[in-house]
């Protein structure tokens, strides 16, 4: 056979096989895209989304249960789990999984979403492939069914200028429309001093609830206490003018709540002392109050943030932890040299502060350096993390990410991308043991100093514009 003819065969069976290969992943996509996906059933107060309770998802976790263990791993007391797509959990009437997804660095592409705007209206095409659909896919694909945003989030100048809401939110839900896929949504209000009546809050909701594309919002929350008050800080103020407006806007929350609009009611940054006052206002008005969302890693237990959980399982509310991994430091970016004082940085810095690491996108010089500072800090923790890791066949970041689980808290990690969020659901369907657990706060406890963020992204203090207003969880 001359060697034309061999060329000949070699080209048609790779054409072949190409070909099958493109069939199968077409085949599988369009089954994915045209079956309803998998995701969590909501029994909302006000039922809105017709979806089944599937009760044989729910599981009770009992600590200590027998697991099976490898052969080839050291001999551990490990547990037995369901499979990370039945890891759930409920939350108010909501059945979500036991991790969800953050989308504060989500943002439109471009100028500040310029040109997913002329993409969207000029070109009338669906806009700019976002990152929120690979996100999204991937989520649900490990039977990750909840997502976490704000009226604040977005990477808009417009947004980041304090002048544009509801970026991320308008994404979300325009991505969700497109996929047609349902998850569970929460959302936040943001207390600023032009918002003084309870209607304000109303209003915010209406509008949060537009741009999700939703009749019913399944979990608002408020951001943060009302702690922005540039009017305390002008002499001869009227102190009426500097007054907390916390019970107003929790008055506008029970109003959306008894508007059938929202289906769950939440706070943010409340300490133990301000959770509850908060539950027992919302109880004298027949409204649960089921989430408090506050920065809780194991680089932040210290400062209140342990209390308030504690505090929260006790009124029965639930922890939402935001930073679970320390905005990077605790993902295995940075990694002990064997030592509990050395840590080998690999963060790449470029000459105009965009990193030259891809997992650091979206992340500001200044916060680069501040999480890099934080992890050689936390080289006696990383050491501990590495070793049950290496143990339990997981990485750092899961490791992580399930010790907030086993503390009765749902993380919800920030994700860009496919593979964060796939790596992040590694921490689904399994549980530390006890002694682990120990083991890891033991290390934390050595760590000097507690990370509360990096950049402007503090947990507590905000900048505004004449300068920080800041709290704490007490």
């Amino acid at each position: 056979m001359c060697s034309q003819e061999r060329r000949g065969m070699r080209l048609r069976r790779s054409w072949f096989s190409t070909s099958i290969a493109a069939f199968g992943l077409v085949y599988s996509t369009s089954c994915f895209l045209n079956k309803p996906p998998r995701l969590a059933s909501r029994t909302a107060r006000h039922e809105t989304h017709h979806v089944t309770e599937n009760t044989d998802t729910m599981w009770n976790f009992k600590r200590g249960a027998p697991f099976f263990v490898d052969a080839d791993r050291p001999s551990a007391e490990f547990e037995d789990r369901p499979a990370a797509e039945e890891d759930r959990t409920r939350l108010g009437t909501l059945d979500v999984s036991c991790l969800g997804v953050g989308t504060i660095s989500w943002g439109l592409r471009g100028l500040g979403g310029l040109v997913d705007k002329i993409e969207r209206t000029f070109l009338l095409t669906s806009g700019a492939v976002n990152m929120a659909e690979p996100v999204i896919l991937a989520s649900t694909l490990k039977g990750i069914n909840f997502f976490d945003t704000a009226e604040r989030y977005g990477n808009s100048i417009s947004t980041a200028m304090g002048m544009g809401y509801g970026e991320t939110e308008e994404l979300l839900g325009r991505t969700l429309r497109s996929l047609d896929m349902k998850a569970v949504v929460a959302t936040k209000f943001t207390p600023t001093p032009g918002r003084n009546t309870a209607q304000s809050v109303v209003e915010a909701c209406e509008a949060s609830r537009d741009r999700l594309g939703v009749d019913t919002i399944d979990l608002y929350q408020i951001q943060m206490p009302d702690i922005v008050q540039p009017w305390a800080r002008v002499p001869g103020a009227p102190k009426e003018w500097s007054e907390p407006k916390d019970e107003i806007y929790w008055q506008g929350l029970v109003e959306c709540y008894n508007r059938g609009i929202i289906a769950n009611v939440g706070v943010s940054n409340y300490g133990p002392t301000l959770l509850r006052r908060a539950h027992a206002f919302f109880k004298s008005r027949g409204v649960p109050l089921v989430s408090n969302q506050i920065n809780y890693s194991l680089l932040y237990r210290k400062s209140g943030a342990q209390a308030t959980v504690d505090a929260g399982k006790e009124l029965g509310i639930t922890t939402l932890a935001y930073f679970p991994l320390a905005m990077g430091s605790l993902t295995g970016k940075w990694k002990s040299k064997g030592t509990t004082t050395e840590i080998q940085s690999q963060m790449g810095v470029g000459p105009v502060g965009e990193p030259l690491n891809p997992d650091l996108t979206g992340k500001s010089t200044l916060e680069q350096f501040e999480i890099a500072s934080q992890a050689r800090r936390a080289a006696p923790l990383l050491l501990v993390l590495e070793d049950i890791a290496k143990m339990r066949g997981k990485t750092v970041s899961q490791v992580a990410l399930n010790w907030i689980i086993c503390k009765g808290a749902i993380p919800i990690p920030g994700a860009r991308t496919a593979a964060q969020v796939t790596e992040n659901a590694g921490a689904l369907g399994w549980r530390l043991t006890n002694a682990e657990v120990e083991q890891l706060e033991e290390a934390a406890d050595a760590v000097e100093g507690e990370f509360s963020g990096a950049g402007f992204k503090r947990s507590n203090s905000k900048f505004v514009g004449y300068g920080y207003e800041e709290w704490q969880l007490d």
